[in-house]
């Protein structure tokens, strides 16, 4: 796949699949074209040339609502929640949001999107505007997993988040992740990214250095050395 902007590449022949079920997740440094990757994945930007797939569907053309109603939930960097909405109303919204839903009822997912994010269980009734950097994250993930997609894309979940913050967050996602949900998340944190992943993508200038199980990646010396700050 080729990507950019004004038609300028800045993915230049980046090719790599998610298996159903699986935790990938992106990684490289800053400029690398992660966030145009990402932006391609999830149908906000079309690609210059090539194809992406949602299952065994072509998806190339379509748009993130229409990628959303098949399946994919992103969750953005940035305003990722209705800050004036109380958390549950957010999550109604979540469920709202895809015309062709079919998932059991609000009550149902809402049981079961709580069982995945008990740390927001008590906040329902809360502005989500009011909450923690990391619960903010939390709300945004829950919202984005009340129409029961197959696939979660995360866009530097812990962007902004403290240390600690971070390291909750990423156990919050190995629980979605064991839920069966397949998961594409783009990184700043490599070393968290990485532990939480099956299979990992370290991108640089565009192209793709290195893509192997996620383990191997975090082990390989020279990959820790130049393009992970020696994590």
């Amino acid at each position: 796949m080729v990507a950019g902007y004004g038609g300028h590449p800045i993915l230049h022949g980046v090719s790599f699949s998610v298996r159903a079920g699986e935790t990938l997740v992106v990684v490289g440094p800053n400029g690398s074209g992660k966030s145009t990757l990402m932006k391609t994945a999830v149908g906000l930007l079309r690609p210059i040339s090539g194809e992406v797939l949602l299952g065994e569907a072509n998806v190339t053309t379509l748009s993130a609502p229409a990628r959303a109603a098949r399946g994919l939930a992103y969750v953005p960097q940035e305003a990722n929640i209705f800050r004036n909405m109380s958390v549950l109303e957010n999550l109604q919204v979540g469920y709202e949001f895809v015309a062709s839903c079919s998932a059991p009822s609000f009550g149902e997912r809402l049981d079961a999107v709580l069982d995945l994010f008990p740390e927001i269980r008590a906040k329902l009734r809360s502005t989500a505007g009011h909450l923690s950097g990391g619960q903010r994250q939390m709300v945004a993930m829950a919202t984005a997993l009340m129409p029961e997609p197959s696939v979660l894309a995360l866009d530097e979940p812990s962007a902004g988040l403290s240390p600690r913050n971070a390291e909750i967050l990423f156990e919050v996602i190995g629980r979605v992740a064991a839920s069966g949900v397949t998961l594409l998340i783009v990184e700043q944190n490599t070393r968290l990214g990485l532990g939480a992943a099956d299979h990992g993508v370290v991108l640089v200038g565009g192209r793709i250095r290195l893509a192997a199980p996620a383990a191997e990646v975090l082990a390989d010396p020279d990959i820790r050395r130049l393009y992970l700050g020696g994590v």
